[in-house]
Protein backbone atom coordinates (compact mmCIF):
# COMPACT_ATOMS: atom_id res chain seq x y z
CA UNK A 1 0.00 0.00 0.00
CA UNK A 2 3.14 2.41 0.51
CA UNK A 3 4.47 1.98 -2.63
CA UNK A 4 1.12 2.16 -4.31
CA UNK A 5 0.93 6.00 -2.32
CA UNK A 6 4.65 6.46 -3.11
CA UNK A 7 4.06 6.10 -7.07
CA UNK A 8 0.64 7.86 -6.97
CA UNK A 9 2.54 10.71 -5.14
CA UNK A 10 5.68 10.11 -8.25
CA UNK A 11 2.76 10.33 -11.22
CA UNK A 12 1.43 13.68 -9.97
CA UNK A 13 4.78 15.47 -9.77
CA UNK A 14 5.37 13.92 -12.91
CA UNK A 15 2.47 15.72 -14.49
CA UNK A 16 2.82 18.78 -12.58
CA UNK A 17 6.38 18.98 -13.84
CA UNK A 18 5.28 17.89 -17.33
CA UNK A 19 2.03 20.85 -17.52
CA UNK A 20 5.08 23.34 -15.94
CA UNK A 21 7.26 22.50 -18.75
CA UNK A 22 5.04 23.18 -21.41
CA UNK A 23 4.05 26.56 -20.01
CA UNK A 24 7.11 27.92 -19.54
CA UNK A 25 8.31 26.32 -23.67
CA UNK A 26 8.97 30.04 -24.73
CA UNK A 27 12.48 30.95 -25.72
CA UNK A 28 14.67 33.43 -23.04
CA UNK A 29 17.99 34.43 -23.42
CA UNK A 30 20.61 33.74 -20.70
CA UNK A 31 23.30 36.20 -20.72
CA UNK A 32 26.50 34.88 -18.65
CA UNK A 33 27.60 38.58 -17.77
CA UNK A 34 24.82 41.51 -17.51
CA UNK A 35 26.93 44.45 -17.05
CA UNK A 36 27.73 44.55 -20.59
CA UNK A 37 26.58 44.39 -23.71
CA UNK A 38 24.45 41.67 -24.81
CA UNK A 39 25.57 41.10 -28.14
CA UNK A 40 29.31 40.83 -26.18
CA UNK A 41 28.25 38.89 -23.86
CA UNK A 42 28.06 34.90 -23.87
CA UNK A 43 24.39 34.24 -23.90
CA UNK A 44 22.24 31.68 -25.56
CA UNK A 45 18.83 31.40 -25.99
CA UNK A 46 16.52 28.23 -24.72
CA UNK A 47 13.08 27.58 -23.23
CA UNK A 48 12.50 29.09 -19.31
CA UNK A 49 12.03 25.48 -18.33
CA UNK A 50 15.29 23.55 -19.41
CA UNK A 51 16.96 26.63 -17.28
CA UNK A 52 14.65 26.09 -14.27
CA UNK A 53 15.45 22.55 -14.42
CA UNK A 54 18.96 23.09 -14.95
CA UNK A 55 19.02 25.07 -12.12
CA UNK A 56 17.12 22.30 -10.02
CA UNK A 57 19.49 19.72 -11.23
CA UNK A 58 22.29 21.63 -10.52
CA UNK A 59 20.81 21.86 -6.80
CA UNK A 60 20.46 18.67 -6.21
CA UNK A 61 23.68 17.59 -6.95
CA UNK A 62 25.28 20.60 -5.35
CA UNK A 63 23.23 19.55 -1.78
CA UNK A 64 23.93 15.80 -2.58
CA UNK A 65 27.77 16.71 -2.55
CA UNK A 66 27.54 18.98 0.70
CA UNK A 67 26.13 15.89 2.56
CA UNK A 68 28.44 13.53 0.92
CA UNK A 69 31.13 15.65 2.37
CA UNK A 70 29.95 16.71 5.64
CA UNK A 71 28.93 13.00 6.68
CA UNK A 72 33.00 12.14 5.83
CA UNK A 73 33.96 12.01 9.13
CA UNK A 74 31.18 9.29 9.93
CA UNK A 75 32.19 7.04 6.87
CA UNK A 76 36.03 7.23 8.49
CA UNK A 77 34.78 6.41 11.71
CA UNK A 78 32.96 3.28 10.36
CA UNK A 79 35.96 2.24 8.03
CA UNK A 80 38.20 2.26 11.61
CA UNK A 81 35.22 0.60 13.53
CA UNK A 82 34.77 -2.48 11.24
CA UNK A 83 38.75 -3.19 11.14
CA UNK A 84 39.27 -3.19 14.81
CA UNK A 85 36.17 -5.30 14.64
CA UNK A 86 37.62 -7.81 12.01
CA UNK A 87 41.00 -7.55 14.72
CA UNK A 88 38.83 -8.65 17.44
CA UNK A 89 37.43 -11.27 15.86
CA UNK A 90 40.46 -13.22 14.50
CA UNK A 91 41.51 -12.91 18.46
CA UNK A 92 38.93 -14.48 19.76
CA UNK A 93 38.77 -17.48 16.84
CA UNK A 94 42.29 -17.77 17.69
CA UNK A 95 42.11 -17.79 21.26
CA UNK A 96 38.88 -20.20 20.60
CA UNK A 97 41.17 -22.56 18.74
CA UNK A 98 44.01 -22.45 21.71
CA UNK A 99 41.77 -23.05 24.09
CA UNK A 100 40.46 -26.35 22.20
CA UNK A 101 44.19 -27.35 21.43
CA UNK A 102 44.47 -27.40 25.04
CA UNK A 103 41.47 -29.47 26.50
CA UNK A 104 43.08 -32.52 27.61
CA UNK A 105 42.02 -35.60 25.20
CA UNK A 106 40.06 -37.66 28.46
CA UNK A 107 37.78 -34.50 28.81
CA UNK A 108 37.07 -33.85 24.98
CA UNK A 109 36.38 -37.71 24.30
CA UNK A 110 34.02 -38.17 27.97
CA UNK A 111 32.87 -34.66 26.44
CA UNK A 112 31.87 -35.74 22.82
CA UNK A 113 29.81 -39.15 23.70
CA UNK A 114 26.42 -39.20 23.90
CA UNK A 115 24.83 -38.57 27.54
CA UNK A 116 22.94 -41.71 27.51
CA UNK A 117 26.23 -43.64 27.29
CA UNK A 118 26.72 -42.14 30.89
CA UNK A 119 23.78 -43.71 32.20
CA UNK A 120 23.87 -47.16 30.64
CA UNK A 121 26.83 -48.42 32.40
Amino acid sequence: MKRFFSVVILFIVGCLLVAFGVANRHPVTFVADPFIDEKMALSFQAPLSLFLFAALFAGVIVGWLTAWVGQGHWRKTARETRKEATIWKREAENLKRGLESARPKAITSAASRPLHSFFSR
